[in-house]
């Protein structure tokens, strides 16, 4: 009985192996597929900067700063090694996936000064630009005034 056990398991040890393999050249090959991608972006979008991303956005009325805050967010805590375009995909360029969409949203919403308002919000957050305008959207905080009593 020891010996057939062996022996199939001698036969399988081929087929295991090509499907181990195949898996991890899959995986290789979509690793090096994203880092060609990053760095196309990268080459592509060489020039611009926040300074740009922050005046494209102003001649359609968005207030400079949270523009800036956000661009400087995405970069700096979201890991986005490209420069961002205001049409730019949460999800399918930048890589966030839901959870830290909504995890941006609340920092920002900090970051800026501004009320977490959840019936704000009609449609989902797709791109950068609907993040800033959602943000800017958003009540700013007011400060409770304590009076003193005599």
């Amino acid at each position: 009985m020891a010996t057939t056990l062996q022996q199939w398991l001698g036969e399988q040890i081929v087929p295991v192996f090509l499907i181990g393999f195949a898996i991890l050249m899959g995986f290789a090959m979509v690793y090096i597929s994203a880092r060609n991608r990053r760095s196309s972006l990268a080459r592509d979008r060489s020039g611009r900067t926040e300074d740009t991303f922050a005046e494209y956005l102003a001649a359609y009325g968005f207030d400079p700063y949270i523009a800036r805050t956000t661009y400087r967010y995405l970069q700096q805590t979201q890991n986005v090694a490209f420069p961002i375009e205001p049409q730019d995909d949460l999800d399918r360029v930048l890589g966030l996936d839901e959870e830290e969409v909504k995890t941006t949203v609340r920092d920002l919403l900090d970051e800026t000064g501004r009320e977490y308002l959840p019936g704000l919000l009609d449609s989902p957050l797709v791109t950068v630009v609907d993040v800033v305008r959602y943000i800017q959207a958003s009540p700013r905080r007011l400060a409770v005034v304590r009076r003193r009593s005599a």
